[in-house]
């Protein structure tokens, strides 16, 4: 069974949108941009909870009441030899045919201006335009005996949660458990003849009931009695935690710890489903009041564990993607009107073993508005410093650089613009020797060229002759017999070509200050910062001066940082 695509109609803040989904999918954007509203469009759907309080005039569109609310989910069951697909099958089985690959689950809701709600009505089959009604008993309909929704809010209840399930979780069956249970029962009666004795108890008692009787008359006493003899041996029940080897138990208060035991709850709860039902997350926040590590754990587990098949979850953390692998990414926003963009995200096998640094890098970038993409961590440390000498608040309004380690700019382009976020490339103009030693391959113009979006604008290719200049003076000349078209790429495919390179394009522009910051280059700032270059470009940055920034900032050499923040 696979998710394919949720369309909303007229819901919150949702006017008409469809929206592409896999088995695993994370929503994120900025606050109050519809993540929420986006996990209770399917709540809706999947949850007879969330859908017996039916909709108020606020959960429609603008209160636009003359449309009614329309929410479908696509679900291919094509694969008859997974379970899951049976299970739904065999449920619709009078709807579809053998033939139909997809179901289609509608909910519709009409406002009634005299009832001042709208009560959901729910349809299903294999023909969106032919769906039948879907039978229902009391607040069940026959989709509730398919899918269990498994919801967990940011902010969990702990004690609640395992009060509510008790029952569920622990289980006495043995002939063993029988005899210590009935053993319990008469020590509890015993203990409550006991309670019933103490001189308080008696004096509450014989003071409360008159008071009772003022209001009202009834042949009634007020007895005090243990809740355990009322409700049940597991009523009052709390989880504790116990170290290994030790005896003391350490109450759950904290929230990180309270959690962690939700979601193990949580994950018990869906094993005792798991044959009958299909089992849906939908997860808000999971990083909440969890650390930086436990954050990293939880991703782990979110993402690669089979018990979260069917996941749906928001999120503001980059460290809850920091393990996410064949996730679909939605980005949520508003921009004059909300909307959404999505791209199904397969970590490639070059990247397996790095996995970790993949997901690092752009699991912050895809938070942002406008991201630079430069080659390494040199170009990396310069442009934060300057950035932030310049325009401190650059990543608050949405700006971000990213070093990708290389130049493979392709599998973090794709994805950022797929989610609609501007991308600038900022890369060298890189020459190679050819087999011929008076000739140089243009690698700069060959890069530039993969991400020119029109022909017409890109580069010749064509290898160059050395004509004996050394390779600085081949870049700027290659550079600027194309100075008119490399501006157009600049401005109309946001790549930057360097003159040269960042410590040859650096060294002409601040040269003076280069050999007075690096006494160690002996008068040859290019070869110290090439050296070493992430050490030592770090010891520069950390002496340059205010004024050496701005020289940068508005440099025609970098002026990718600009076009970052103001273009």
């Amino acid at each position: 069974m696979k998710f394919v695509s949720i369309s909303i109609k007229n819901f919150r803040n949702f006017e008409n949108i469809k929206v592409n989904l896999h088995n695993k999918n994370v929503f994120f954007g900025m606050n109050d941009v519809g993540k929420t509203n986006f996990l209770y469009a399917l709540r809706y759907v999947f949850d007879k909870d969330t859908r017996k309080n039916m909709f108020l005039n606020s959960d429609f569109y603008q209160k636009n009441t003359d449309n009614p609310i329309e929410i479908v989910v696509e679900i291919d069951i094509s694969d008859v030899t997974d379970a899951d697909s049976q299970k739904l099958r065999a449920r619709i089985k009078g709807n579809i045919t053998s033939n139909n690959k997809i179901v289609y689950i509608m909910l519709y809701a009409e406002y009634d201006s005299n009832e001042l709600i709208a009560n959901p009505e729910m349809f299903w089959g294999g023909d969106l335009k032919n769906l039948s009604e879907m039978k229902a008993k009391s607040i069940y309909f026959e989709l509730d005996y398919v899918f269990n929704p498994i919801y967990i809010d940011a902010y969990v209840d702990l004690n609640t949660l395992f009060r509510k399930n008790s029952n569920k979780l622990i289980i006495s069956q043995s002939e063993t458990d029988k005899d210590t249970i009935s053993k319990i029962d008469k020590k509890i009666v015993d203990l409550n003849e006991t309670i019933g004795s103490l001189s308080g108890v008696k004096d509450f008692e014989s003071r409360i009931t008159p008071e009772y009787k003022k209001f009202k008359n009834e042949n009634i006493e007020v007895s005090v009695k243990s809740e355990i003899a009322i409700k049940g041996l597991y009523s009052n029940i709390v989880p504790y935690i116990k170290k290994n080897g030790e005896n003391l138990l350490y109450p759950t208060s904290g929230e990180g710890r309270k959690k962690i035991l939700v979601y193990s709850i949580y994950d018990l709860l869906a094993e005792k489903e798991d044959t009958k039902k299909i089992n849906i997350f939908l997860i808000e926040e999971p990083e909440n009041h969890l650390h930086r590590s436990m954050q990293m754990a939880i991703s782990r587990v979110l993402f690669g564990t089979e018990s979260y098949k069917y996941l749906f979850v928001t999120t503001h953390s980059p460290l809850i993607l920091s393990d996410m692998d064949n996730v679909n990414l939605i980005r949520v926003f508003n921009e004059g009107k909300l909307d959404t963009k999505g791209i199904f995200y397969s970590i490639p096998d070059e990247y397996k073993q790095k996995k970790k640094m993949l997901n690092r890098g752009l699991s912050e970038a895809i938070f942002a508005k406008k991201v630079l993409l430069v080659e390494g961590p040199s170009e990396y440390v310069l442009f934060t410093k300057v950035l932030s000498t310049m325009c401190p608040d650059y990543e608050v309004n949405g700006c971000f650089i990213l070093a990708v380690n290389g130049i493979g700019f392709d599998q973090y382009k794709r994805i950022l613009e797929a989610l609609n976020i501007v991308t600038i490339i900022k890369t060298d103009n890189d020459l190679r020797k050819t087999n011929d030693p008076t000739k140089y391959s243009v690698l700069g113009f060959l890069r530039v060229n993969r991400y020119v979006k029109e022909d017409k604008r890109k580069l010749k290719e064509d290898c160059i002759s050395a004509n004996g200049s050394g390779d600085i003076v081949a870049k700027r000349n290659l550079y600027d017999s194309y100075k008119h078209q490399l501006n157009e790429i600049r401005r109309l495919d946001k790549i930057f070509l360097s003159h040269c390179g960042l410590e040859e394009d650096l060294n002409e522009l601040l040269h003076c200050s280069l050999v007075e910051h690096l006494p160690e280059s002996n008068g040859n700032p290019i070869g110290y910062l090439q050296a070493s270059k992430n050490y030592h470009m770090v010891e520069l940055v950390d002496k340059l001066y205010d004024h050496e920034c701005w020289m940068i900032y508005h440099s025609y050499d970098f002026a990718c940082l600009k076009e970052l923040v103001e273009g």
